[in-house]
């Protein structure tokens, strides 16, 4: 069995694709997933499966997303390996937890385009800062989220593919709920 964490996007923002996470696990479940739980309302579910394709396995939750909820959802998928991976990779390593709030980690499906990260170099260095790890991209924002230039960058548009971010804390309690039997 392997570990994973699927991350859905865009769900329960602004009174939008409601989706109670009890309906979202018992979905889950339906789908033959085991030791499914989920964390918070914006669509985190760490489950564990046989199945070793992630891409199969994407496509069979947003279908049955669809099918139950009639909306489609982005999901990406990552191994629990995978996340550690994330935590692993930071390449902020801070350490007070008043900080953690304003530091965000963006999943993408895959990894930027050369043309892309070119675009986005322009971003590295402002007073929020933006790093790209493999299928990640880092973000640092200097006061909030909300307050931010870069809240406005059409980030998805640039890299020309489905994103979604989590802040600093949600990335390691997911970890922390794979690890749990």
């Amino acid at each position: 069995m392997t570990t994973y964490i699927a991350l859905l996007r865009g769900i329960n923002v602004g009174g939008n694709k409601i989706i109670k996470m009890l309906d979202l696990k018992a979905m889950f479940q339906t789908l033959g997933f085991e030791n499914v739980r989920t964390y918070i309302q914006s669509g985190n579910v760490v489950f564990e499966s046989d199945e070793g394709s992630k891409s199969l396995l994407t496509g069979v939750i947003e279908r049955k997303i669809h099918e139950v909820f009639g909306f489609e959802v982005s999901v990406i998928i990552r191994t629990l390996a995978e996340m550690e991976n994330v935590i692993a990779n930071d390449p902020f390593q801070l350490s007070e937890p008043e900080e953690f709030k304003r530091w965000y980690v963006t999943f993408l499906p895959a990894e930027p385009s050369a043309e892309a990260l070119d675009k986005l170099r322009t971003y590295e260095n402002g007073p929020d800062k933006v790093r790209f790890v493999g299928r990640e991209m880092y973000i640092l924002y200097e006061v909030s989220v909300s307050q931010s230039p870069l809240f406005k960058v059409p980030f998805d548009r640039i890299l020309g593919m489905t994103i979604t971010a989590r802040n600093w804390n949600t990335v390691n309690k997911l970890v922390t709920m794979g690890r749990m039997e």
